[in-house]
């Protein structure tokens, strides 16, 4: 008699969390969570309206291709990007709205993200970045969201969902694959002038081009000629400088130069880079990632990171074995 009571207890206690279950289903609450911040059927967006406190995006689509503000053609590879990490967000948990305005690795720092097709607004959420987790909040949700994308653990969301115009812009300013270059001219703050040339067998040899330039009398590293061979590859700029290129060359600019670069292609096209060491505020110390470029006959600098660059301004030594 004193196991029925207990047991009778059990066969009450067990519909009951099986009708919870039933009428709540945790999967179908996830799979609810999930369509509130997921962007279905990519492929009929038209256009995306990116705003934080400091830029305002608009990207629209015109047949097959993406433009910046309606005139210019951008990067297909970004927007592709944005696509794709908006239509495969996953809900990894669940806060308050209050909790998203108080929230952040700078307070009040979010920017708003609005998909449309045919004019009409199919998805719109605003996003932050806290502790290195993207936090969502939907339009007029009073819940926000924790967001992952699966497969890719270090995303950098605040460059994906981008809001800066010059992030869509098509930055590529040169795109050779090693067989396609035939020379490499390098000359350095230092005096050294040097050049690899590639012959039609694929043999690099190198010549000085000053008479204060030194080869040595062995044959170049073969690792190390390759990897300046293919450092040509998608050499991309940041974003214009706003430093006319004459207030570089002048003797007296605090902009020091660094290197100057010229490569050649088999098909007989040119292409230089003039780097100038790049300070932030007037005399401050060189920035160690960045540097100005003079590319090609531009008026105006750029700004380039060092990761298109370092290889490309190595000493004689590097390449002889001197590492």
């Amino acid at each position: 008699m004193q196991m029925r009571k207990p047991l009778r207890l059990l066969l009450i206690v067990i519909p009951v969390i099986l009708l919870i279950l039933l009428l709540t289903d945790p999967w179908k609450l996830w799979e609810r969570n999930n369509r509130t911040v997921v962007l279905t059927h990519t492929e009929d967006v038209d256009r995306i309206v990116l705003v934080d406190s400091y830029h305002s995006t608009e990207l629209s689509r015109v047949e097959e291709s993406w433009y910046l503000f309606g005139t210019e053609e951008v990067s297909e590879v970004t927007v592709e990007n944005l696509l794709i990490a908006a239509s495969r967000l996953e809900v990894a948990s669940i806060v308050s709205r209050k909790a998203f305005d108080e929230s952040g690795d700078f307070p009040g720092e979010s920017r708003e993200i609005t998909f449309y097709r045919a004019q009409k607004q199919v998805l719109s959420y605003r996003l932050k970045t806290v502790s290195g987790k993207c936090l969502l909040l939907p339009d007029a949700s009073d819940k926000a969201y924790y967001v992952a994308l699966p497969g890719y653990p270090g995303l950098d969301f605040d460059r994906i969902f981008s809001a800066t115009p010059d992030h869509y812009r098509d930055h590529l300013l040169i795109d050779l694959r090693p067989s396609d270059i035939r020379s490499i001219e390098i000359e350095l703050a230092s005096g050294e002038a040097f050049s690899f040339t590639r012959d039609q067998e694929g043999a690099i040899s190198c010549k000085a081009l000053n008479v204060s330039t030194l080869i040595p009398d062995k044959k170049p590293d073969d690792l190390a000629t390759k990897l300046l061979f293919s450092y040509f590859t998608s050499i991309r700029f940041e974003r214009m400088a706003g430093i006319p290129a004459d207030s570089l060359l002048k003797a007296d600019s605090r902009y020091k130069p660094m290197a100057g670069i010229r490569v050649e292609s088999t098909g007989g096209d040119s292409y230089s880079l003039n780097v100038f060491s790049y300070q932030n505020f007037p005399n401050s110390e060189p920035d160690l990632f960045r540097a100005l470029v003079l590319y090609n006959d531009e008026k105006e600098a750029l700004i380039i990171n060092y990761i298109y660059l370092d290889v490309l301004m190595r000493g004689l030594s590097h390449y002889f074995g001197e590492k």
